[in-house]
């Protein structure tokens, strides 16, 4: 009976050894997986200087109810900007919007072709879930992107919220490629 008691302690310390180290690696994983997610572009490079990006970013954020959200701009030597775009204030309930215009674009002017907006705050499990592309990054921020309603012929759209849960739109009426280059050359303003 002894020898069977020992036995059963034997087993059930083995048992509790192999789930603590199984426990041990799920964890080291789950922090190795975090820590695999990229940078954000806002997080990996500097921030630009006011000078270095439309002051129109500033004056709609004065203006915003919003002031605690940072402001991600598109800075004004970014290949991202068409040369010929006009930046100017876009109507934005609440938060700030800086929209670019083109003068011309496939023959015609082309009003409000790309930009970004504060839309204040929200959570990421509010978001639309309904677009293919998603995105997570290593600063807890998370971007999804699609065409706007779902519609074929309609401006491409990203959601992006930061870790603080600042809401921004961007947009695009150029591309896909483009949407994606714009996010990807965000960059905070100090």
């Amino acid at each position: 009976m002894k020898r069977r008691n020992a036995m059963c302690h034997q087993l059930a310390m083995t048992i509790v050894a192999i789930s603590a180290g199984l426990l041990v690696n799920l964890l080291a994983n789950t922090a190795q997986a975090a820590t695999r997610l990229p940078k954000s572009p806002w997080q990996s490079h500097a921030q630009l200087k006011s000078s270095q990006v439309s002051p129109i970013y500033q004056q709609q954020w004065r203006q915003s109810d919003y002031k605690y959200c940072p402001i991600l701009a598109i800075a004004n030597h970014s290949s991202v900007n068409v040369k010929t775009a006009q930046s100017r204030a876009a109507n934005f309930s609440g938060g700030f919007a800086v929209a670019y215009d083109l003068k011309h674009y496939k023959g015609k002017p082309l009003r409000s072709a790309y930009g970004v907006a504060n839309a204040g705050t929200t959570s990421k499990r509010d978001l639309y879930e309904g677009w293919a592309y998603h995105k997570n990054y290593a600063d807890g921020s998370y971007v999804t992107l699609g065409r706007e309603g779902d519609n074929p012929q309609g401006k491409m759209l990203a959601y992006l919220v930061l870790n603080n849960g600042c809401f921004y739109n961007i947009w695009s009426q150029l591309s896909s490629e483009h949407l994606q280059k714009m996010i990807s050359q965000l960059r905070y303003v100090n």
